[in-house]
């Protein structure tokens, strides 16, 4: 059985929007937080240090460095992260403070309780190599050439 990439990754983005919604919804009533900071808090919780550079964070995100940096000072304002001068010079860093370590320990456990919900009609022997396979897709470094034909088709098949 074959399946087009085009559905496959249209259907990868509505089980995306199904699970951002379901967690957005518990992550807000529950901690106040919405999905991209808990992604993002998150990340900086899982860090060596609770830290990790600007740089990198933004790149793990998937966001350019000036969307990090808005996002960060709103968690500064809150007390749940801050930006801070890397060991010896080298550029700054985002870290996760007490209160977001706190706070994130109990949204964790939310997030946790959604996600094996969102997954329990899945085979639990496929889950790891559907991790793989998202996995793979994370990492991808082809750029997008809106000229290369293979990328950005100029004309639509026949269906």
């Amino acid at each position: 059985m074959s399946i087009d990439p085009l559905d496959l990754c249209l259907n990868i983005g509505r089980a995306h929007a199904s699970l951002n919604l379901k967690l957005q919804e518990h992550l807000g009533a529950f901690h106040g937080l919405d999905y991209e900071d808990f992604t993002l808090l998150h990340r900086l919780l899982s860090a060596e240090g609770g830290r990790m550079p600007t740089a990198e964070l933004a790149r793990s995100l998937g966001l350019p460095v000036s969307a990090l940096i808005r996002k960060m000072v709103l968690l500064e304002k809150s007390g749940l992260a801050e930006r801070t001068a890397g060991a010896n010079g080298s550029g700054r860093h985002a870290a996760i403070r007490p209160g977001g370590r706190q706070l994130m320990q109990a949204a964790v456990t939310t997030a946790e309780a959604i996600c094996a919900d969102a997954v329990k009609s899945l085979a639990p022997q496929s889950l790891p190599q559907i991790n793989l396979a998202l996995l793979a897709l994370c990492h991808d470094d082809t750029p997008y050439d809106r000229r290369n034909p293979t990328c950005h088709p100029t004309r639509h098949p026949a269906t």
